[in-house]
């Protein structure tokens, strides 16, 4: 380690250069990473593991710019952004355990790779197309959702002269001023008070596109179809394993009463699901996603008003490839494994229907 940087700068540095997604350090363990998806651990003989007080100064460091300085004694969790300059942006998670300190330290790509670099479905150039409605980005923390989206906007700005507000927390990726389209990105907590505030600004703000981050409640959902309704193009991310759970978590968010009146408006206004996952890839090569991609055609729009058809939507995504550009997840991972992409063992944990699945490839 060198002796004139913060200890904590250097494993940033060792996790960037390492191509780590994240970087793990704990009171009392050892320094660990998220390299390809595994955890890999650095040995103590490399990096000894910090004590209470070395892991209370790493924060104290990463935290040193931010506007107010917070009380990491009395902090149960804190998040934000932190810059290597000329290196790479990291998002910063602070955490408690066991009474002590914990990071992790996302990496976040300076320059943000285009739909070829991350193999993503011609699809995606239709969807960076739409003026209009609502996009919904599904998946769990750490399935490249982030990334996916920053990669529809940075085509969306290269290619058109728009106005894109963004709503972030903390913001990660960081667009060129020198493109056609213009993203005025805020920070909750920093640039704006809450995302029901950034929303309501977002609609006097000249938008073309609204990205709304994370819709976690009623009134968040309740906002983003209102920008819709009103003629934006609204994207947001939900937390959510398929495109059909993705609307049930909007829908469910809802009493009883209300809820045949969003099945309305999502079926209106919604305009593409995508869900993602990470798998890796054969050979040890990386990883690469896996995506259901729901987008709202005629007969998916009648579908969602009714119940009881929901479950042909499946069918509807698989059966409108071709035409549409949609597919399920089954269908996704049976082309990445016949392709050779993804090995039929890792493929199978991700299905969503795995005897069927095992049928296809002879193996019931």
């Amino acid at each position: 380690m060198s002796s004139h940087s913060h200890l904590i700068d250097e494993l940033l540095m060792i996790a960037h250069k390492n191509s780590a997604s994240d970087l793990i350090v704990r009171t009392g363990d050892r320094i660990r990473m998220r390299i390809q998806g595994s955890i890999v651990t650095v040995p103590p003989e490399r990096v000894a593991e910090p004590d209470r007080g070395i892991t209370i100064d790493m924060i104290r460091h990463l935290a040193r710019s931010l506007p107010a300085q917070p009380d990491i004694e009395a902090a149960q969790n804190l998040d934000f952004h932190y810059t290597l300059a000329g290196i790479a942006h990291f998002r910063i998670h602070v955490l408690r355990t066991h009474n002590n300190f914990g990071i992790v330290a996302r990496l976040i790509p300076q320059q943000i790779p285009d739909f070829q670099t991350l193999r993503l479905p011609a699809v995606f150039e239709d969807i960076a197309q739409y003026r209009n409605g609502l996009i919904l980005m599904a998946g769990a923390a750490g399935s490249g959702k982030s990334t996916s989206m920053a990669s529809i906007l940075n085509h969306m700005i290269r290619h058109r002269p728009i106005h894109v507000v963004t709503l972030e927390d903390p913001v990660e990726f960081r667009y060129d001023n020198n493109l056609r389209g213009t993203v005025s990105q805020r920070e909750i907590g920093t640039d704006v008070a809450s995302y029901r505030q950034g929303l309501t600004d977002a609609l006097r703000e000249t938008p073309d596109v609204i990205v709304a981050g994370e819709v976690r409640g009623r009134e968040e959902i309740q906002l983003a179809l209102q920008a819709a309704e009103t003629g934006h193009l609204v994207m947001a991310t939900v937390h959510a394993t398929t495109a059909i759970g993705t609307m049930q978590r909007i829908i469910t968010s809802f009493p009883q009463e209300e809820q045949a009146g969003i099945r309305q408006r999502l079926s209106e206004n919604l305009r593409a699901i995508i869900v993602q996952k990470l798998l890796p890839m054969k050979a040890g090569k990386g990883r690469i996603v896996a995506q259901e991609i729901m987008i709202a055609n005629s007969v998916i729009r009648h579908f969602i008003l009714d119940p009881d058809h929901w479950n042909d939507i499946e069918r509807a995504m698989e059966e409108g490839h071709h035409l549409y550009g949609s597919q399920s997840f089954d269908q996704h991972l049976r082309r990445l494994v016949e392709e050779e992409q993804v090995s039929y063992e890792h493929a199978l944990p991700h299905t969503v229907h795995r005897e069927d699945f095992a049928m296809y490839f002879g193996k019931s």
